[in-house]
């Protein structure tokens, strides 16, 4: 073991969470250089949820070229920025501050006025449009297995994780899905979206989600974006 870190398979394990998000923000920044050294300008699709805050906060105390990253979100709740739900106001309260706090783009997924299968048409075309190089990715994972707003059980879930869908943002109805909340309704990056991808990072933490994640028996969605990443995908985890 160095300085807390082990490897169980391809997971790479921490004993605290405040180790494995300065792992996780180390990754993202690294990933993040390379695009911009290799294309002028980066992207970076970020996941919501209390588990990535400290890596958003190690990330805007970095001193990387802000002015060239373009920001965009995994999955948002059809709710307004002004919600307390809103991954899109977690993301300006927490990452986009600091050395962050003028990314050379930020693209939320609810459109002011618009209903969410109109926010996932108007936003689709935005981001197929403005992440021209493929972005770096942080995604997380539920209890019940869900990565991205993909929750087991919803309808038309397989069309949304294809890699053949033409859209990289859809509307998803996750309706009686326990790991939802009072949110049900989404937006969410597709199959295809992460198909698009340059690099991903799942962070995880708990003992419930390592299990379900190890649980190949299960093809939970997450299994199912593993699968889609192939060796693009880095797993982090700590209890």
């Amino acid at each position: 073991m160095v300085g807390g870190m082990t490897h169980a398979s391809d997971l790479v394990e921490f004993e605290d969470r405040s180790a494995a998000a300065g792992h996780v923000a180390a990754l993202i920044e690294g990933a993040l250089c390379q695009s911009i050294g290799s294309f002028g300008e980066a992207g970076l699709w970020v996941s919501g949820g209390t588990t990535p805050i400290p890596v958003f906060e190690r990330l805007s105390r970095r001193s990387l070229a802000w002015s060239q990253v373009r920001i965009g979100l995994v999955d948002e709740r059809f709710v307004p920025e002004s919600d307390p739900r809103s991954n899109a106001g977690l993301v300006k309260s927490h990452l986009m501050q600091g050395h962050a706090a003028k990314p050379l783009n930020f693209l939320p997924m609810v459109v002011s006025g618009r209903s969410a299968a109109e926010s996932a048409g108007d936003m689709d075309t935005a981001y197929q449009e403005v992440f021209a190089q493929p972005p770096v990715v942080l995604l997380g994972m539920g209890s019940d297995g869900h990565t991205a707003s993909w929750f087991p059980g919803a309808p038309g879930l397989e069309a949304v994780m294809s890699p053949g869908s033409p859209e990289w943002i859809a509307p998803i109805d996750a309706t009686g899905a326990p790991g939802a909340g009072e949110a049900p309704y989404r937006l969410t990056l597709t199959g295809a979206a992460l198909a698009a991808c340059s690099f991903a990072i799942l962070f995880l933490t708990g003992p419930e989600k390592r299990a379900n994640l190890e649980d190949r028996a299960a093809n939970l969605p997450i299994h199912r974006a593993e699968r889609l990443l192939g060796g693009r995908l880095s797993k982090v985890w700590a209890p």
